[in-house]
């Protein structure tokens, strides 16, 4: 199957679709795919028509492992359009973030998120949302492993698409401040540790595993 480019911007979504499952994927020219405004408008709607049209698993990823070999999951929003929000901007692209990562939450289907290279900030976020994580590892090289990581405080910003409520639930009080306060960086070996991930996947079976995976039953 070849995926089809459901939505294209500064960053894109690629979408495969099969008769109750979706996978979708994140692509940019320059690999650090990024939440930008329209980007989540985007996503938005795509979650919602996926809903509509009975989808009981989605999976969510880079765009390249959809045919076979991925990179960046997702490097967060984009700097310099948070740089230009104001008290009345803020809170509608803060509520279209929160609304992307409750979709990833809705109790009607499986939601799967394929984490690989960068994922930080608001891509820590989208990675940590869904029901079932898993990490790309890193080749026979070291390269191409986890950088999970949330550093924004760093840049005086509090997270709004809903880390503050999520990584707490996730990883406990001191896991969350080891993101948010240390600022550390987790590989995928830390983040399987601190049950920010449940499995590693080898990058070469990555493909395969998702699609066992989006047509398993229950």
């Amino acid at each position: 199957m070849t995926p089809a480019t459901w939505y294209a911007g500064r960053t894109s979504l690629d979408l495969l679709r099969g008769p109750d499952w979706a996978w979708i994927g994140l692509r940019s020219g320059d690999g650090l795919n990024r939440l930008h405004g329209e980007l989540l408008v985007a996503l938005d709607h795509l979650f919602i028509e996926l809903r509509w049209s009975g989808v009981r698993r989605v999976a969510l990823s880079g765009a390249g492992w959809l045919m076979g070999q991925g990179h960046h999951f997702c490097a967060g929003a984009d700097l310099h359009e948070v740089g230009l929000l104001d008290a009345v901007s803020a809170e509608p692209f803060a509520r279209r973030g929160q609304r992307v990562m409750a979709h990833l939450l809705w109790p009607g289907w499986r939601s799967l998120t394929v984490v690989s290279g960068v994922a930080m900030g608001g891509g820590c976020d989208l990675a940590l949302h869904g029901q079932e994580r898993w990490a790309v590892a890193a080749d026979e090289a070291g390269k191409g492993g986890l950088r999970l990581a949330h550093p924004a405080a760093k840049h005086g910003i509090l997270t709004g698409f809903g880390g503050t409520v999520r990584l707490p639930e996730l990883l406990g009080q001191d896991g969350a401040d080891r993101l948010f306060r240390d600022f550390e960086t987790w590989d995928e070996a830390t983040a399987l540790h601190a049950g920010a991930i449940h499995r590693q996947v080898a990058p070469e079976g990555v493909s395969a595993a998702v699609q066992v995976w989006l047509t398993a039953h229950g």
